[in-house]
């Protein structure tokens, strides 16, 4: 008769598994650099109207204070704000890049210089400064909120329905809605940073905007204007284009 209590032999030891071997650095390297995805916007010319909005503000929060009663400050925050809305929808409207842009600005640096050789300055200063040009608080308060708003529903809003995204070795033209989405391989692309616009790139865009040209390597042109940090941008989409998953 065996006896029940008879003890259980210990089962056997298992054996310690290996641990697996780290990744390589330059591997890790390569999958951490993989995951980073740069997004441009691609903005309307509104994007440039930051001085209209901002302008009718401030002429605003001017006018109703005591400033506002005095009529020599009336008539210069009027010619100041036509001036501006005028220099505006031209620089927005019309297009100078390159030699039109130089041509543009040597036109007006000569006249001038011509006006100032004719003793014209004064007479024209005067000219200026006699135009009545006067608004009334409302129509400051109406004109920079209504800019104001119709500037953030498009570079907030509608400016990013389409849009485009880098990844390393890849390009994606995406739209947020649609079915127009498509992909590119970057294999032998190249992307141009322009701001040859005078008007538009460097006074109303302060020099971070710009346009972008990306090269296809079949020859076709993406064209993404009015890019803000432009060229910051372009640098790293020539980066992450060449780039493959495992280098």
């Amino acid at each position: 008769m065996s006896d029940s209590h008879t003890p259980k032999a210990p089962p056997p030891e298992q054996a310690p598994q290996k641990a697996e071997p780290a990744p390589k650095p330059k591997i890790q390297a390569a999958l951490a650099g993989n995951s980073e995805m740069l997004r441009i916007i691609s903005h309307s010319a509104i994007l440039y109207w930051w001085p209209v909005w901002l302008m009718g503000l401030v002429f605003w929060a001017i006018s109703v204070t005591v400033f506002g009663d005095d009529l020599p400050v009336q008539r210069a925050l009027g010619l100041t704000f036509v001036l501006t809305l005028l220099f505006v929808i031209f620089s927005t409207t019309v297009r100078l890049r390159g030699a039109n842009s130089v041509i543009f600005g040597l036109i007006i640096v000569i006249g001038i210089i011509l006006a100032a050789t004719a003793n014209l300055t004064g007479p024209i200063g005067k000219f200026f400064l006699s135009l009545d040009v006067r608004m009334t608080p409302t129509f400051y308060l109406f004109m920079g909120l209504s800019v104001l708003v119709l500037w953030l529903l498009m570079v907030a809003g509608f400016d990013r329905v389409k849009y485009w995204e880098i990844v390393p070795g890849q390009m994606h033209e995406r739209l947020f809605w649609g079915s127009g989405d498509h992909s590119e391989n970057g294999a032998n692309a190249k992307c141009r940073y322009r701001s040859d616009d005078f008007l538009r790139h460097r006074i109303l865009g302060l020099m971070i905007v710009g346009d972008l040209e990306i090269t296809l390597s079949d020859g076709r042109v993406w064209q993404l204007h009015n890019v803000v940090f432009a060229r910051s941008k372009a640098h790293r989409v020539n980066q992450l284009i060449v780039m493959r998953p495992i280098d």
